[in-house]
């Protein structure tokens, strides 16, 4: 009987043994993890904020950043901190990195913004739509205006418009896409151009090439182009500029119809 009872407890101390080894490793991970998770293991000493900043100061970065470091290396809330820093007005996207035994690298790209949108809000350059709070400076970019799911269309025209009219030493400085889909532009030499429903660079590039083949410098003398008559253009030229006949202020250059078309 002596026999048969050991032999049945030997199985038994072969499964505790093990089971007691692992219950030791877990309990140990769970005390590094504690350990690690401390404000107060290997204290954050240095911040190195990295990235070229034009309109936003240090300052406010540093605040942002204040309370959320004052933390440990391993216990470093990442996500906090970015979320803190994005919600400042200027900052488009932030990068945490830890750098061994007690520094924290925050990375941060700032808004580069473009053009004005619909008079209170920006444009970035990868004609997203952002709201900080506008100085005089900010007014001095091109002002876009349309519904908000068309902002990288309308940067896109504004570009494409842009390397047309190099050669004629024009840019864009305003766009608007209204809600029917017309499009209307105001140059760099105050020429208010209206395009139309269809894609406006072609057309307008076209009249304007046109105009500029003519002697006398008209595209200086336009004030106005109306692109939306299906075989030809309507210019009204500056007060003063006088095409033809005395006082002759609105002019055709091909016009088959009386009307242009909607839009």
């Amino acid at each position: 009987m002596k026999n048969a009872n050991t032999d049945t407890m030997k199985p038994s101390k072969a499964f505790a043994v093990p089971t007691i080894l692992l219950l030791l490793i877990g309990l140990s991970i769970w005390q590094l993890l504690q350990w690690m998770g401390q404000p107060n293991t290997m204290p954050i000493k240095h911040v190195r904020i990295e990235g070229e900043m034009k309109h936003i100061p240090q300052e406010d970065i540093s605040n942002a950043l204040a309370v959320l470091v004052q933390t440990g290396y391993f216990a470093v809330d990442s996500d906090a901190i970015i979320n803190k820093l994005t919600d400042l007005q200027w900052i488009r996207e932030a990068r945490i990195r830890r750098v061994w035994p007690d520094t924290l690298v925050v990375s941060i790209e700032e808004q580069n913004p473009v053009a004005v949108w619909n008079k209170t809000q920006l444009l970035n350059v990868q004609g997203e739509v952002f709201k900080p709070m506008l100085n005089m400076q900010i007014f001095r970019l091109p002002y876009f205006s349309g519904v908000n799911s068309e902002s990288k269309q309308i940067l896109t025209v504004q570009k494409n418009l842009n390397v047309l009219m190099t050669e004629l030493a024009l840019s864009v400085q305003e766009l608007k896409l209204a809600e029917h889909g017309s499009w209307s532009v105001v140059l760099s030499n105050g020429l208010k151009i209206n395009a139309g429903k269809q894609s406006p660079e072609r057309k307008i590039i076209k009249s304007l090439n046109a105009l500029a083949s003519q002697e006398g410098e008209l595209i200086e003398h336009a004030k106005m182009m109306d692109l939306r008559y299906p075989n030809g253009v309507s210019v009204m030229w500056k007060k003063g500029y006088v095409v033809g006949q005395p006082n002759e202020r609105m002019r055709s250059l091909v016009i088959k119809n009386n009307k242009p078309t909607k839009g």
